[in-house]
């Protein structure tokens, strides 16, 4: 699946639905997902695009080799400091700990997260 949505924050609700409905069918962590992607998404509204800057998300959602493979693409600043919104600084810190493996990449035309979920064909555990 794949969604090209705003940078507003409705956009987390609508990415956050739509993953989960395909992590359910995959049988991977629907609750890891739900929160993964949330996040992924937020960090996005909230700093890819400063001062009133507009841009799009792309959250790309697949099975591969038993894997739910998530990633969420913007094409903001990239991943610099915010000191007028810092955050709380939980985000990135929640994704590696819910994820099975995930990699950021990171430059001055945007920021891509990279999520793998364990499902049953892989050999994960899942709730």
């Amino acid at each position: 699946m794949q969604l090209d949505l705003s940078c507003e924050a409705s956009s987390v609700g609508t990415a956050r639905n739509a993953v989960a409905r395909l992590a359910r069918s995959l049988g991977a962590s629907v609750d890891h997902v739900k929160i993964a992607v949330s996040e992924a998404v937020a960090n996005a509204v909230v700093h890819a695009y400063r001062d009133g800057g507009r841009g799009e998300i792309r959250v790309v959602a697949r099975n591969v080799r038993g894997r739910l493979v998530v990633t969420v693409e913007d094409d903001g600043i990239g991943m610099t400091p915010n000191p007028s919104n810092p955050g709380l600084r939980l985000g990135i810190p929640l994704i590696t700990k819910l994820c099975e493996d995930v990699r950021f990449t990171s430059s001055d035309s945007g920021t891509v997260v990279s999520m793998s979920f364990a499902t049953p064909s892989s050999g994960g555990a899942s709730p």
